[in-house]
């Protein structure tokens, strides 16, 4: 993974997510930000300190002021410059804050192709020593879906404990596992739970993790994207919350 994407709606707001994706490239080994900002950069916006510091890492990194229809621009511009991962800004863990995703991460989850790394706002970046991965099924349908998890646990020395949790409407067949996720693997649980973020919510305290890891999913953790009711998509905490990095990768599981 060598190019990354950071769309942030404010400059002065997001830095922290700017600043944490500085540092997680310096450890993957990625070589280019590219910064998407949807509002002009003012005087207030920090950025002479947010060049600083990517300088101080050796990263390089581009700032593209845009207009329009954010989304589409997002994936044409992932396209064109072959960007391998985003990373945006979920919301502050704060708790009087309900939403976990404001209506531009949803977007990304729900509208892209793309894996993509959630920070929650204002969390510097640590040492990632132990991903927590949640699956209900461990059949890996898209093809290079774990590529983001499996470069981040070479890059950074981590382990992952795979988390299976059996919902309602778990199979029989979703015992097996790809040969891949097996080969990531350093721990297993197994968990009965109603909802997969219930499973997550149960363990979390347990294996204490340092991201975690999940699949775009239509059902179960990002179900609410998918209500075309309306035109935000928000995500609320009381559907799923993250209080460290979420790494999303992409395709159905």
């Amino acid at each position: 993974m060598k190019t990354f994407l950071v769309p942030i709606s404010c400059l002065r707001d997001k830095k922290a997510t700017l600043i944490y994706a500085i540092d997680y490239a310096k450890v993957s080994g990625a070589e280019m930000i590219y910064g998407i900002q949807l509002n002009e950069i003012s005087e207030e916006d920090h950025l002479e300190e947010i060049m600083e510091h990517a300088e101080k890492q050796n990263i390089a990194i581009n700032f593209r002021f845009f207009e329009g229809d954010t989304i589409e621009y997002i994936k044409e511009f992932c396209e064109d410059f072959n960007v391998d991962l985003i990373i945006a800004s979920a919301r502050t863990p704060e708790p009087n804050d309900t939403l976990y995703l404001d209506n531009l991460s949803g977007s990304i989850v729900k509208k892209t192709e793309m894996p993509v790394l959630l920070i929650p706002e204002n969390y510097e970046y640590k040492p990632i020593k132990t991903i927590l991965t949640a699956i209900k099924s461990g059949i890996v349908k898209t093809k290079g879906a774990l590529i983001p998890l499996e470069h981040t646990l070479i890059t950074a020395k981590a382990d992952m404990t795979l988390l299976q949790i059996k919902t309602p409407s778990y199979l029989p067949e979703d015992l097996m596992f790809d040969k891949d996720l097996a080969i990531l693997t350093s721990k297993y649980y197994s968990s009965e739970n109603a909802t997969l973020f219930q499973g997550v919510l149960e363990y979390i305290h347990v294996i204490e993790p340092d991201m975690v890891c999940v699949f775009r999913r239509k059902r179960g953790f990002f179900e609410k994207l998918w209500d075309d009711v309306t035109l935000d998509h928000s995500l609320d905490k009381g559907v799923f919350e993250s209080r460290v990095p979420l790494l999303v990768l992409k395709g159905d599981q």
